[in-house]
């Protein structure tokens, strides 16, 4: 994919057609807005496209209007929704119907990604764009694919493939694990978390109620927002109240106060504590050794994290990994026994007679 339009900003194109169904799209949408709101600034950049501006019936009867028209309105991406199709037929009609919007999809910038989903991989194969290019799409009309696109690099078992630009995935959710997986590689891994938290689970997983005074939730100050941002994505050994204060542009006695009166905590605490709750999600996310997490967050002592976790939440890192964690190690694989060396299995003979 090209460098964003503009630095720390990606501009996504949001693709309209008659007949779409735009659940994805709106989905979309809404997670954007969830991301640029955690991250603290636009790191997206959002553009309702369609072959023109006027008004297009969706398939659910939703009437949604363009802003902007493509190939006019410059992306960096551009995200293609599928449409209602129950038989190949259903396909073979739609791709008639939208020949002009496959043109204009042909006729692309070099450079521009194309995000497909659900049956649209087939509206981005027709244009082209995934020819010599690994992808994936939606199984029961795996046969109509292979036998139109021959030119593809179908990998069907997979529910999400990226290849240079190209990203397909299989389903009518399939927005969603493709979205969280392109989103996630231009934010950080907490604000995805937190995103994902708020919008996708039913209820968040359960985390030591020590960190409760750093979680995005609990927090009702946009600046202290930002601030948890931005200690999030300094090494903890050059974490600093005066650091601190520079990034918020106030003394650091005016950011203690702040800090203290929406947490309860002192600034220094609080610092610290956005820190090791970042500890606390390596451990129950991964099985990376508490040596290794602190190097990659800039611990510079193992010694005194451990001592930290433990004055913190009351447990040793590897206790709070047991309690929380949500990867549990490998197995070994089991060798098999043969019947006849397993001292427990007795074997019966029958004569013929």
């Amino acid at each position: 994919m090209k460098r964003p339009s503009r630095p720390g900003s990606l501009r996504l194109g949001l693709l309209l057609y008659p007949g779409c169904m735009p659940a994805g799209l709106l989905a979309t949408a809404d997670l954007v807005r969830a991301v640029n709101r955690r991250a603290g600034r636009a790191v997206f950049e959002l553009a309702w496209l369609g072959l023109n501006r006027k008004p297009i019936v969706t398939e659910d009867g939703l009437t949604l209007r363009p802003r902007h028209v493509l190939g006019e309105f410059p992306c960096d991406v551009c995200l293609l929704p599928g449409f209602w199709a129950e038989k190949e037929a259903d396909v073979e009609t739609m791709l008639g119907r939208q020949a002009e919007l496959i043109e204009a999809l042909r006729q692309a910038p070099t450079g521009q990604a194309l995000w497909s989903y659900c049956v649209g991989v087939a509206l981005a194969a027709a244009a082209g764009a995934l020819d010599g290019k690994a992808a994936t799409g939606t199984w029961w009309f795996q046969h109509l694919l292979q036998r139109r696109f021959a030119r593809v690099r179908w990998r069907f078992p997979e529910p999400l493939v990226a290849d240079r630009g190209a990203v397909t995935a299989s389903g009518a959710q399939g927005y969603l694990p493709l979205m969280t997986q392109q989103l996630g590689q231009w934010v950080s891994p907490e604000v995805m978390r937190d995103v994902e938290q708020v919008l996708m689970l039913p209820r968040p997983p359960t985390a030591h109620p020590a960190f409760r005074p750093v979680e995005l939730m609990e927090l009702h100050s946009t600046a202290l927002r930002r601030l948890l941002v931005y200690a999030q994505s300094v090494p903890a050994s050059e974490l600093s109240l005066t650091r601190a204060a520079e990034h918020c542009a106030v003394s650091p006695r005016t950011l203690c106060r702040q800090i203290e009166a929406h947490t309860g905590r002192s600034a220094g605490a609080w610092l610290r504590l956005v820190k090791l709750r970042q500890v606390s999600d390596a451990l129950t996310t991964s099985l990376a050794p508490l040596k290794v997490i602190g190097e990659q967050l800039g611990y510079l002592n193992e010694s005194s994290l451990h001592r930290a976790f433990k004055q913190t939440t009351g447990m040793t890192p590897v206790h709070y990994r047991q309690a929380f964690g949500n990867v549990k190690s490998p197995q070994p694989p089991r060798r098999p026994v043969h019947p006849l060396r397993n001292k427990h299995v007795s074997v019966s003979t029958t004569e013929t007679p």
